[in-house]
């Protein structure tokens, strides 16, 4: 084994790492307080700068892996957050790697836009396709701020991506 792939692998595996610990602060252990009844959602922005990062193949991976993570904890996601999260970090991928250059104020954006996009699919096909009513009020009573809550968090994980991809640089190798 090459120097490139050990270094891939221990990227990785901080990766996995740094998600598993999203899972447990998002599902498990309440460590972030609650405010306006909401906690905040650490997934979706791990998985986005993860993806902004690694790029498109690698980024749809860890999106499906953060998804099935996330869909083994909820009741009636049904695989909706392993297919979003996949999706959505092979977008982002895509995006960094053809359109826009990688720093904070643009992982904001995709990541704003992610997040709020996620809890409006949410609503639409997995509160008002089942018949619940007042599906816009519960976007607004509590989508929106538990988006915005999130969205407050995301420095934090685009400074711990960036010291997993400064601690382990991979010299590609073109032959």
């Amino acid at each position: 084994m090459n120097s490139v792939n050990k270094t891939k692998i221990k990227k990785y595996a901080f990766y996995i790492l740094l998600l598993l610990i999203a899972h447990l602060f998002q599902n498990s252990l309440q460590i972030f307080p609650e405010l306006f009844g909401v906690r905040p959602v650490l997934l979706i922005s791990a998985v986005v700068c993860i993806a902004m990062y690694e790029g498109e193949i690698a980024g749809a991976a860890i999106g499906l892996f953060a998804g099935a993570l996330w869909d083994t904890v909820t009741v009636a996601a049904d695989g909706y957050n392993a297919l979003f999260l996949m999706v959505a970090c092979a977008f982002c991928g895509v995006f960094m790697r053809v359109f826009l250059r990688n720093n904070i104020l643009t992982y904001l954006w995709i990541n704003s836009l992610v997040t709020v996009f996620y809890f409006a699919t949410y609503v639409i096909f997995l509160i008002t396709s089942r018949g619940i009513d007042g599906g816009l009020g519960i976007f607004f009573r509590y989508y929106l701020p538990m988006a915005v809550y999130s969205l407050v968090l995301t420095p934090f994980w685009y400074i711990a991506v960036r010291a997993v991809n400064r601690k382990f640089p991979i010299a590609y190798i073109e032959y």
